[in-house]
């Protein structure tokens, strides 16, 4: 008992020393740090129970803390678990610490299973002459500490886990809406050494404190699909939304600071500038298996996520100005205390039209060649036949068309994308190829009896509905050379 009293005096004051200086549990004399990772308000589960009568799946208990985390792996040559052990809880109780769970030797069952349990670091052969704790010190707590002692051949190793609580810090990230204006996008902080070359931060967010750019790419006008849920291994799918328009990916690597506090940040930053959530989940909801949590990670990211998987969580959010819809989606990994956000934002615009010219003569060849010729640029408002001025330029081009060649006769039909009822969609086309007709007749000269407005709604798309450019497509009218008055 001299020895242990003479060690404790060592062992309780470093600690409590360091407790009050906000630092991390002292180790024991002579020990080597094999591993140690900090992490800056992170979500730690610490093993608060465990019932060896139950079935495997039930047997184990845990409490969530919230707070700056430090993981240790310690290794101790040619001293007993139980020595170990017995002076960091007499340290711990010292300091006001109180034991909230405590097991040791057969009590913490199958140690092996028991090890891989409780440790955040894997301790493989290290689980014999088990002894584990759980202890916290305050009331609301204020620190919590997780112990893990276990031996092989003559060597301990022990795991530790000190927590200091305290709430998430939010705001480190800023939103900044006025980048949706289109000549806002360029880069607008000046990278630091470690950025890949020719990246940059997005103008709508700047980066959290401390991390910097591993990979870019920067795409003007694509489509991309956000996943929408997770990977799902029977059907081999993962939920998406096609989306299209100005993409930019940014991975960020950010050391020693959690995936939750990084996430909380994002997220907290887009929801104070009007962003609504599509889909999120956080650590097990993103994924049954190591496989699936990367599939999602994997599909946002430059290049593949690889180890960067762990405590994951992911967020898509959308947010819409004027007609114009912003997503952003972003994966939030951890390997070794190192934190990697995979990062997609996209700003949606209409497809511009005007960059490909429609002439007559290009419609008159289209007609000769199919009997049919698609034609864009004729607008409406939102659920409306009414035609709108910018309509011009492409209603002069059919009116050409059918100057140019005095006996053609065509069927105006008007088409539209799958979103809303059929009826609807049918009705809405017809309107809009009579109001077609009608502005033919009235404002170019053309005999009304040369021309027949039909609508067909959504029966003949020109593209796939389920993204926004097959859409915008499938809004059109079709001129089809019609053989009898």
């Amino acid at each position: 008992m001299k020895i242990y009293f003479n060690l404790l005096v060592v062992i309780t004051l470093a600690f409590c020393n360091a407790v009050s200086a906000n630092q991390w549990l002292s180790p024991y004399p002579n020990s080597e740090v094999e591993k140690s990772v900090k992490l800056s308000g992170e979500q730690t589960q610490l093993m608060s129970q465990f019932d060896d009568s139950k079935k495997s799946s039930e047997r184990f208990s845990y409490t969530d803390f919230i707070g700056d985390v430090n993981h240790t792996l310690y290794e101790i040559n040619n001293v007993a678990t139980l020595k170990v052990f017995e002076n960091y809880k007499h340290a711990l109780l010292s300091d006001g610490f109180n034991i909230v769970y405590s097991c040791q030797l057969d009590a913490c069952g199958d140690s092996s299973d028991f090890a891989e349990e409780v440790g955040y670091f894997q301790l493989y052969n290290y689980h014999r002459k088990p002894y584990y704790l759980l202890a916290t010190k305050g009331e609301k707590p204020e620190f919590a500490v997780s112990l893990f002692v276990g031996q092989y051949n003559s060597k301990t190793r022990v795991m530790s886990s000190s927590i200091a609580i305290k709430e998430l810090e939010t705001g480190l990230i800023k939103a900044n809406t006025a980048a949706f204006a289109k000549q806002q996008l360029n880069p607008v902080t000046k990278a630091p050494k470690d950025d890949i070359r020719g990246s940059s931060d997005h103008p709508l967010l700047s980066r959290y404190p401390g991390s910097f750019i591993e990979d870019y790419e920067q795409i003007d006008y694509e489509e991309f699909s956000l996943p929408t849920g997770i990977f799902n291994r029977k059907n081999k799918a993962l939920p998406a939304e096609d989306v299209t328009g100005d993409i930019t990916r940014i991975t960020y690597e950010i050391r020693k600071v959690s995936t939750l506090k990084v996430f909380h940040n994002y997220v907290s930053a887009l929801t104070k500038e009007g962003f609504e959530t599509v889909f999120s989940c956080e650590r097990q909801a993103c994924g049954d298996d190591r496989k699936a949590i990367q599939a999602l990670g994997d599909h946002l990211s430059v290049k593949q996520v690889y180890n960067y998987y762990r405590q994951p969580r992911y967020q898509l959010m959308k947010n819409t100005i004027e007609n114009q819809t912003t997503y952003v989606a972003f994966f939030v990994g951890n390997y070794q205390g190192t934190t990697r956000v995979q990062l997609v934002i996209i700003r949606t615009e209409p497809l511009q039209g005007d960059l490909v010219k429609t002439n007559p003569d290009q419609v008159l060849k289209q007609l000769e060649q199919k009997g049919k010729a698609a034609i864009y640029g004729i607008y409406f408002d939102h659920d409306k036949s009414d035609i709108k001025p910018e309509s011009a330029e492409s209603l002069k081009v059919i009116a050409d068309v059918l100057n140019k060649n005095n006996s053609l006769n065509l069927y105006v039909v008007g088409h539209t994308d799958d979103k809303g009822s059929p009826e609807y969609n049918l009705g809405l086309s017809s309107k809009r190829a009579k109001a077609v007709v009608k502005a033919l007749v009235s404002q170019y000269g053309i005999k009304e009896s040369r021309l027949i407005g039909y609508g067909v709604g959504p029966y003949a798309p020109a593209a796939n509905n389920k993204n926004d450019l097959g859409r915008q497509l499938n809004r059109r009218v079709e001129l089809v050379e019609r053989l009898s008055n």
